[in-house]
């Protein structure tokens, strides 16, 4: 190749190099370019085609100087510049990028190109005339010019004309029908506009013309979570973080998996992860907030909040977890007024971002154009009244139900149940908690036979034998007191009782406990309670340790600290030989009324057992059995039992009782328990802000028409 390339002249040896980076052979191009250069050290297009090569092996800060040094050499040549421009605009050297911009339509204001990199580089700078001006400059000169298309899609997408941006990405694809950046930013407007399942046909032929197109896999991701398919979307996000490493938007991805799946920590990591590539991403900041929230953190779920909304004030997503959050914290009136403020923002401007080629765009996640995200928090904060606003928004937003996207629909649904149930029309309300939870149910992955195994594991392994044998160690501690039982059976109730004392911090549902016992240690098997195996008893005191460790960091200065995870009810056995000195309380309620609470609510995440009458029945069958295990099998008092309808019946009596088992004295603060100012995350959040009441006890009776299911599944739990 040398002898030959010897035999070339400079010129000849220019036009192979063009020839070779025309049909993708780098290697041999650059090879000849260097050649060039030792001959004629300041060849312009030697220099500049070889910076070209450099940005295309990703070392654009090569590319510039090489750039740099043809334009010193030859500065009257508008491609050298516009090029140049490019390269500035992806370093984020924005006002270099336009200044060699306006140089090269200067120098050639005939090349389309020219002005259509210049339009990109003012769409960075956020001056969105500019950018569109040089686009239709662009067309002007070839108005089949894709790039420029794509572009002008995007400034639509950022101007919120969404229908605009699908039009210009389709006239680009007609021009082109295998441009990449257009096929990838339809797919992800097709998203945005409630078309997740187009937006996926659409992204799967950009990653089939190019496997390794990291934006793509991350925007087939999002169109996943919009689905709720949760297994594709960690496909997607996963192969894009494995293409690029340092992608943010496919870390919050996979944040929001885990998140989904409880699995909080994980979810932290990534989004600091996220975080940590982007610092100013509001949506990863909002991010956070939720899942502190979730993780029992209230006041580092605020500062995140606050930062995201810092940030970008019109991020609907922040909004709606502030207004959550100041639910939690009793401010019930300003809860009111976020989520009424979030009905007048950008319903696509919720969090993540999917990736474009010339421009971002805002994420589908959640994406709701009547902001029922909003609406249905709206009907939670409150009791809904029949000349309610917002519930006669919501009966005109159901005309069109047919034609909604089916996670919008079951929202819907479920706030007019709410609706609906508030103002007592009960045969109103039933259909669409029932249609409600049909939907739910078809996209949640729950077998309740899973259910039915686990009970049978965990009544095997917590025999009497077995925890004679490894009781005798345990953490001493006398700092948690667990408030458990089925959701929705009164365990807000109690703990808002106990945590009205001046000795206890309400802590609300952590999900402490249940993240140790699914993980006792590393190395060992996974899922409780077959993660037991082996335990020792000194390894069960190291866990009690562990969860002491992490309430104290909630309160440190508390004497006691309450944990209402419901779904503790699976650990009392692990609890009592853990934390010996722990009180734990259960909590009763008529079966038909707990399982027709939970059944008619929306959960935001867990609780997948709730979406079918058959199997919420079947789920409350195995903790009744469960809780008979235990008391089998446990010393007479390992845990204290409070029956709802009782504690509604005779409050003082009741509350007595309670505290004298957990051993703290009186408190008049108990009985005023609805007047403590405390973060309270949790479905019932709204109902222990009022002084106690009945009108819960025998709700079911209301529904007795619709309940047959429930009913047969319960059996002989169904009361007389």
């Amino acid at each position: 190749m040398a002898k030959k390339t010897e035999k070339l002249s400079i010129e000849q040896a220019m036009q192979l190099a063009m020839q070779h980076h025309a049909g993708g052979q780098l290697a041999p191009a650059e090879k000849l370019l260097r050649h060039i250069l030792q001959v004629q050290p300041n060849h312009p297009f030697a220099l500049h085609l070889l910076g070209v090569i450099a940005h295309q092996a990703s070392k654009t800060e090569d590319a510039v100087r090489l750039i740099e040094q043809a334009i010193k050499t030859l500065p009257t040549i508008g491609q050298f510049h516009s090029n140049l421009g490019e390269m500035c605009r992806i370093l984020k050297r924005l006002d270099e990028a336009v200044a060699h911009g306006e140089k090269a339509i200067a120098l050639d204001p005939a090349s389309a190109t020219a002005h259509s990199n210049l339009g990109v580089a003012y769409y960075d700078r956020k001056e969105m005339d500019k950018a569109e001006a040089c686009q239709h400059r662009a067309l002007v000169i070839n108005p089949n010019l894709a790039p420029a298309l794509n572009n002008l899609g995007s400034i639509q997408r950022d101007r919120k004309d969404k229908e605009g941006a699908i039009d210009y990405y389709r006239k680009a694809l007609a021009a082109v029908p295998h441009h990449l950046e257009s096929i990838n930013n339809l797919g992800a407007v097709l998203a945005e506009t409630e078309q997740p399942e187009e937006a996926v046909r659409v992204l799967l032929q950009a990653i089939q013309l190019k496997p390794g197109y990291a934006e793509a896999h991350c925007n087939i991701g999002t169109a996943f979570l919009v689905l709720e398919e949760f297994t594709k979307a960690a496909v997607g996000f996963n192969r894009a973080l494995a293409l690029k490493p340092d992608y943010p938007e496919a870390y919050l991805g996979m944040a929001r998996i885990h998140q989904e799946h409880k699995r909080l920590s994980e979810a932290e990591s990534l989004t600091n992860k996220a975080l940590a590539l982007a610092p100013e991403k509001a949506e990863a900041h909002s991010l956070l907030g939720g899942i502190f929230a979730e993780a029992g953190y209230p006041d580092k779920a605020e500062l995140a909040y606050a930062r995201a909304l810092a940030l970008n004030p019109d991020l609907l997503s922040a909004h709606l977890g502030k207004g959550h959050l100041l639910m939690e914290h009793g401010q019930m009136k300003a809860a009111e007024e976020s989520f009424r403020h979030a009905l007048g923002l950008d319903p696509t401007n919720l969090g993540a971002r999917l990736v474009s080629g010339s421009g971002a765009a805002q994420s589908s996640m959640g994406l709701d154009p009547t902001n029922l995200g909003a609406r249905l928090a709206l009907t939670q904060v409150k009791k809904v009244t029949k000349d309610d606003e917002n519930m006669t928004a919501l009966v005109q937003v159901a005309e069109k139900l047919d034609t909604m996207l089916e996670t919008k629909a079951m929202t819907l649904h479920f706030a007019l149940g709410k609706c609906y149930d508030d103002t007592k029309q009960y045969d109103l309300a039933m259909p669409h908690f029932l249609e409600g939870c049909r939907l739910k149910r078809k996209r949640t992955q729950y077998d309740p036979e899973d259910n039915d195994k686990v009970r049978l594991n965990i009544c095997e392994f917590f025999s009497r034998e077995a925890i004679e044998n490894l009781r005798g160690e345990g953490c001493t501690s006398d700092l948690p007191i667990f408030v458990l039982g089925m959701p929705r059976s009164g365990t807000t109730l109690i703990e808002q009782i106990l945590a009205s004392h001046p000795l206890v911090h309400g802590a609300g549902e952590l999900p402490d406990l249940l993240a140790l016992a699914a993980k006792p240690k590393e190395g060992g098997p996974d899922g409780y309670p077959l993660s037991l195996k082996g335990i020792t008893p000194q390894e069960l005191k190291e866990l009690g340790l562990r969860y002491v460790k992490g309430l104290q960091a909630r309160q440190p200065e508390a004497k006691h600290i309450t944990d209402k995870m419901p779904a503790n009810f699976n650990c009392v056995g692990l609890i009592h030989l853990m934390l010996p000195n722990a009180t734990i309380i259960h909590i009763k309620r008529n079966p038909v009324d707990t399982c027709l609470s939970g059944f008619t609510r929306l959960f935001n995440k867990s609780q997948y057992h709730s979406y079918d009458l058959a199997e919420i029945g079947r789920y409350y069958r195995n903790y009744a059995i469960l809780m008979a295990h235990w008391r089998k099998v446990l010393p007479a008092g390992a845990f204290y039992e409070v029956q709802y309808e009782n504690m509604v019946a005779d409050h003082e009596n009741e509350v007595r009782a309670l505290l004298k088992y957990c051993k703290l004295p009186w408190d008049d603060a108990c009985l005023d328990f609805h007047k403590t100012k405390r973060n309270i995350r949790t479905a019932s959040v709204t109902q222990v802000r009022q002084p106690i009441y009945t009108s819960s006890v025998e709700r079911w009776r209301k529904y007795e028409a619709h309940l047959g299911p429930l009913l047969d599944a319960l059996g002989d739990l169904v009361p007389s």
